[in-house]
This record gives structure tokens, C-alpha cells and sequence, in this order.
């Protein structure tokens, strides 16, 4: 995977590296500033959600539901490598495989049930509504709107 560097435009200090490829997104104010000279930049990696919305999958829990699968897999095989195989390796290290399996479903699973929980109970769309809320009173300031403009985010005309 590619990683991409961002260096400060006035002093030449790197600012951030990130892979763009992964999908993780922060949703807060994209304007950051130099640690070194004070310079403002857009964080390609931050978002303001009042502009982008959200992803269409953000509710989706059909990949939670295979996310908990997957994990429930991963505890079988992890079952089945603690009791029934010996995997030719020294005694010492005969434990690692399966306790790596193990956590891992064990993680998987738990983590799909929270996701799905979250969407269920509403959690997660207050958790965006709130986002959401901050990131309209961070745009009607028109002098945010026009620092982010000024840095190449694309901000619509309702917030200039």
C-alpha cells in the first residue's frame, strides 16, 4: 500500500502520513495548523460531515453480521488447533497459533455485537447527529467557511 506524505507548503516540515487506500474517516474540522511555523492545512484525513454526509454502508449490518461470522470461524479453528492438532512446531510455540485464533474471533465477534447493538438501540446515529451539529456550527461561521475554501476544501455556497 501507498502511503502519502503531507510536508508543510512554508516550511517543509512533515505534517502527517497516511494511506488513502484505508477507509477510516474523522469527522472534525479539516483545518489544522504547522507545528513548526503556525501554517494552516486541510488534514485530508478529517471530514466535515455537514458537507460530505455520511457513507451509504455507516448503518448497513449485514457486515457486522458477517464480521461476527468470520469471528465465530475463527474461535472454531482456534477450538479445533487448542485440542486436536499438533502443528509440528516446539512445545513452546504449539500455544500461539490457536491463542491468536482465539482472540481474534473472540474480538470479531464482540466488536460486530457492539456495532449492531449500537445501530439498534440509536446510539450510533446520535453519535453522527451530534457530529453532524458541531460540524454545521463549525461551517456557519463564514470565516471558517472561507479558510477551508482557501484551502482547496470544497465548501457549498450555503455555508459562504
Amino acid at each position: 500500500m501507498a502511503s502519502v506524505t503531507i510536508h508543510c507548503k512554508q516550511c517543509g516540515k512533515k505534517l502527517l502520513s497516511y494511506d488513502p487506500q484505508t477507509h477510516f474517516r474523522k469527522y472534525q474540522s479539516p483545518v489544522k495548523s504547522c507545528p513548526g511555523c503556525g501554517t494552516r492545512y486541510a488534514d485530508p484525513r478529517c471530514h466535515e460531515i455537514a458537507v460530505e454526509g455520511l457513507p451509504a454502508d455507516t448503518y448497513r449490518i449485514g457486515s457486522y453480521l458477517f464480521l461476527i461470522v468470520f469471528g465465530a470461524f475463527l474461535l472454531y479453528r482456534g477450538y479445533v488447533l487448542f485440542h486436536r492438532f499438533q502443528l509440528g512446531v516446539p512445545g513452546a510455540v504449539q500455544w500461539m497459533m490457536p491463542t491468536v485464533f482465539t482472540l481474534g474471533g473472540i474480538v470479531c465477534v464482540i466488536g460486530g455485537i457492539i456495532e449492531i447493538i449500537l445501530i439498534k438501540t440509536g446510539k450510533k446515529q446520535e453519535r453522527f447527529d451530534r457530529l453532524t451539529k458541531e460540524s454545521v456550527q463549525r461551517l456557519s461561521d463564514k470565516s471558517y467557511a472561507y479558510t477551508l475554501q482557501d484551502l482547496g476544501y470544497p465548501v457549498p455556497e450555503e455555508y459562504l
